[in-house]
């Protein structure tokens, strides 16, 4: 046996510097076994989606009234010659196109197997050659039909509106003057912040150009597509954007933009709608964003979009425990769960332990109070709270599935991101928006139960002074973060009161350090955007997931850090965060998130997200604003950051 350093061994050895592909033979199998297979493949797929864009032009679908609307305009003759002409091609062109393509594969085939026989070339210009090879059979797919017309509604009626003051800022509700009074308990925020006029201006712009294109392009739809410059309804066409932009609008000053989206709520938004509908998705937008509506505005019209909205979810809440399900038809009242979940009658933590807020507040809205709407959103929260702990999952945490019909949870993963997040927001937020009195105390004593399990066993301490929030699964900690556990940093500054006790002062410690961490995630960035998920090892972060989706969490947290400290410091991350995504999201016709922030410049996704007005340039406007603009001690936001007003509660099932 040669030794490891002999002679022959090292000949043996390929050396460092030969690079594969450098031999006539490598050469030879590399074209015949890697090019022509993708030279083939190619052929195929180029064949395949021809004769696809021939059957979808020579078919239009029609499955809705728009597509009506858009089959109709295929059918008719167009008035422009052009598109005519695109439209109405002579289906022997698609034939023709097919016969060209098929001999240009053969020929490309032919020169391939050509090539075979031939030993010159480098690994580079092999590899060059087959990129321009593959290049030459990028196809481009139809555009799709022009969008239909969209029509804003007018701004006319009597109703009230909001009234910037000579500073530009809008009165909301008392406006500090209950915080100063003492008519409403004092959350230790600091007194006396003035708006940064300038600063609160620009991110008042940045809504009206971003809101501005969705009107031109989509207003009505539930969210805008801006490359493509129509509407998108991920939401059963509820004008999510309009409602989740109603009370921004408002705060922001914006009359004219807020009263047209007034409107189009009293005149075109209505439930009676064949569509299976997300229950904690529909709470938080849509019951959330009108009950908000009516906190600043006093308008009775949105009250009563509410009881009809809740009387639709209703049926999800018809279970053996009162725990719902994900899922109901507004029109029908089926309800179901998805079957990734596991079973039948299995439901999402977040989902079903996200709706107190909203389902109580509208109790105490309609006249007379009915209390039958709150009980519906505790009741979950009170079984789930009562049901046998996991095993292998730590006290005071819950895991993310739960069996709405037996009242047991079905696995042992916890994760204060997604699908879990809310649960343990609202926890501390019902008893905060219940007066923080005595009879919410089972809220506030869940939560510090649960706030003591998060501390305890998924805070990671990083290098930099900073800290991560792990999710936990298989009995151990993983060390994985998504950017909606970057809420954490706010919920434990909400939940350290006035910073005296020990506990209360580890809240806001930990809120410190969270949040500077998920800063980081911005700062460390090429784009000063941070990715959907970051991994950790060691203390220190890397990318997980590469796209952002315009989320809130971020700057929420530094919000409420600077609410809380007055320390400008965050308004300067503030500040530094706003512009990069001025720079980053902004096109001509609109703001959306990015495909990989780790490009710069960076490919974009085409979605400008609803709770992009709802939250993230809500907390941006909010920053630089004065403290007295929704006064923390006044107001409470919902997870989609629509403010609800702060209501001393009596009664709670909890």
């Amino acid at each position: 046996m040669r030794a490891e350093g002999s002679p022959s061994l090292l000949r043996a050895k390929p050396t460092s510097t030969r690079a594969y592909g450098a031999s006539k033979t490598s050469r030879r199998r590399a074209r015949r076994y890697v090019l022509l297979p993708i030279v083939g493949c190619a052929a195929w797929a180029f064949l395949f989606v021809l004769y696809k864009q021939h059957e979808v032009l020579g078919e239009p679908s029609a499955s809705t009234p728009r597509g009506d609307t858009r089959a109709a305009s295929l059918a008719t003759p167009s008035s422009d010659p052009e598109r005519a002409r695109g439209v109405h091609a002579d289906p022997r062109a698609a034939e023709t196109h097919e016969e060209s393509a098929a001999a240009a594969a053969a020929a490309a085939a032919a020169a391939a197997a050509a090539a075979d026989d031939d030993d010159e070339g480098t690994p580079e210009e092999l590899r060059d050659a087959a990129e321009k090879l593959m290049a030459s059979f990028e196809w481009t797919l139809p555009d799709e039909p022009p969008a239909p017309p969209v029509t804003r509604t007018s701004g006319a009626g009597t109703f009230p509106r909001p009234e910037p003051d000579a500073t530009g800022a809008t009165r909301t509700g008392a406006g500090g003057d209950d915080a100063r009074s003492g008519a409403v308990p004092d959350g230790g925020w600091v007194r006396g912040i003035r708006a940064d006029v300038e600063r609160r201006d620009a991110v008042r712009a940045a809504m009206v150009d971003a809101y501005e294109s969705y009107e031109k392009y989509a207003f009505g739809d539930d969210e805008l597509r801006p490359l493509a410059k129509r509407g998108k309804n991920a939401f059963g066409a509820l004008g999510a954007t309009i409602i989740d932009s109603l009370d921004t609008l408002w705060i922001m000053g914006l009359t004219e933009h807020y009263s047209r989206a007034r409107n189009w709520v009293d005149e075109f938004l209505y439930f009676d709608r064949d569509w299976e509908a997300s229950v904690f998705e529909t709470t938080i937008r849509v019951l959330g964003g009108l009950l908000a509506a009516y906190d600043l505005s006093g308008d009775e019209m949105y009250v009563a979009k509410c009881v009809e909205l809740a009387e639709r979810l209703e049926p999800a809440f018809a279970t053996p425990t009162g725990v719902p399900k994900n899922i109901v038809n507004l029109k029908t009242g089926e309800a179901k769960t998805p079957a990734w979940t596991g079973a039948p009658g299995v439901v999402v933590l977040a989902e079903f332990g996200s709706l107190a807020m909203e389902f109580g507040a509208l109790s105490e809205r309609v006249v007379p109070n009915d209390e039958k709407w709150r009980v519906l959103g505790e009741t979950p929260v009170r079984v789930a709270l009562r049901a046998p702990a996991q095993r292998h999952v730590p006290r005071g945490l819950f895991p993310l599935y739960f069996d709405s019909a037996r009242a047991r949870w079905t696995n042992d993963k916890v994760s204060v991101g997604a699908m879990g997040d809310s649960w343990y927001e609202y926890l501390l937020k019902v008893w905060v928006q219940g007066g923080r009195t005595e009879a919410m105390r089972g809220w506030l004593d869940a939560w510090t139960s649960a706030a003591d399990g998060v501390l305890k066993n998924l805070i990671v301490d990083g290098n930099d002074d900073d800290a991560f929030v792990a999710s936990w699964a298989g009995g151990g900690p993983v060390h994985e973060m998504d950017h909606l556990s970057c809420f954490v940093g706010g919920m434990f500054c909400l939940g350290s009161g006035a910073g005296v006790t020990d506990q209360e002062k580890a809240y806001l410690e930990a809120a410190r350090k969270i949040t500077r961490a998920c800063y980081k995630m911005y700062a460390d960035s090429p784009t000063f955007i941070a990715p959907e998920t970051i991994g950790f090892r060691g203390g220190a972060a890397h990318v997980g997931v590469k796209s952002n989706v315009q989320r809130p969490e971020a700057i929420e947290s530094i919000f409420y850090m600077y609410r809380k400290t007055g320390d400008e410091m965050y308004r300067e991350w503030a500040w530094e965060m706003f512009c990069a995504m001025r720079t980053q999201y902004r096109t001509e016709s609109g703001w959306t998130g990015l495909k990989d922030v780790r490009v710069n410049p960076p490919e974009r996704d085409d979605v400008t997200q609803s709770f992009f007005f709802a939250e993230t340039l809500k907390y941006f406007y909010l920053i630089f604003a004065d403290a007295d603009v929704v006064h923390l001690d006044e107001w409470v936001f919902n997870t989609e950051a629509h403010p609800l007003q702060v209501r001393a509660r009596k009664t709670s099932i909890v």
